[in-house]
């Protein structure tokens, strides 16, 4: 029996492309000679979450040292730091982590509960504000914007994915929430209407911001 036109096409070897092989070969090899360096995600996890962290220390700092704040205002509010940084931490870890699409998860689940943590755990206001309220949320947007420049940095090096862009931006906006529970006495409703609506902010530009910057790489 003679074989079909559609099995000579099956067996046939395809032709090569000796031209467009020679343009990839090259191209490899001009990005080899670059030696660039090789950043491990978890190194830049630790950026990310340290970056939040160093901005508000500083901010503390500052309100310390001008009297603005007490050591008894940081013991008083140790639980909410923790839990906003422990959150901070999985986000940060799971927005880089080439498997971490389950702890991803679990990083916006915690991201919910600490944004429930501080509108439940805010009384009311313990004096009129001096300032309008907005200044609150623009505050917490430019406290912001140092760790979401280094987390789009950091998340170049990957293929660009909005769960892990939104994660990152969800640890980005704990710096944010932070400076609110630091500087701002103002009553639950203030910290739903405007810190909460600031950390979600931060997110949403952190995935923008991401989907349209070319990616340094195209790993996981």
């Amino acid at each position: 029996m003679q074989p079909s036109s559609i099995d000579n096409l099956l067996l046939r070897e395809p032709a090569s492309n000796a031209t467009a092989l020679e343009r990839a070969l090259a191209a490899a090899r001009q990005e080899l000679a670059l030696k660039r360096p090789v950043r491990r995600w978890r190194t830049q996890a630790v950026w990310v979450f340290s970056s939040s962290v160093a901005v508000v220390g500083l901010v503390a700092a500052v309100l310390l040292a001008q009297k603005q704040m007490t050591w008894q205002v940081l013991l008083d509010r140790a639980p909410v730091f923790a839990l906003l940084w422990s959150t901070s931490a999985v986000c940060a870890w799971s927005s880089l982590s080439p498997r971490g699409r389950w702890l991803r998860l679990v990083g916006g689940l915690m991201a919910m509960a600490s944004a429930a943590a501080l509108v439940l755990m805010r009384g009311e206001a313990s004096a009129p504000p001096a300032v309008p309220e907005w200044v609150c949320m623009v505050s917490h947007l430019a406290v912001g914007l140092g760790p979401l420049a280094v987390s789009v940095i950091a998340l170049r090096a990957a293929v660009f994915r909005p769960a892990r862009a939104l994660v990152a931006g969800l640890a980005v906006g704990t710096s944010g929430a932070l400076l609110g529970e630091l500087a701002c006495a103002q009553d639950w409703r203030h910290v739903a209407g405007y810190h909460l609506t600031a950390w979600a902010l931060l997110a949403v530009v952190e995935v923008g911001v991401s989907r349209f910057l070319k990616p340094r790489s195209f790993a996981p």
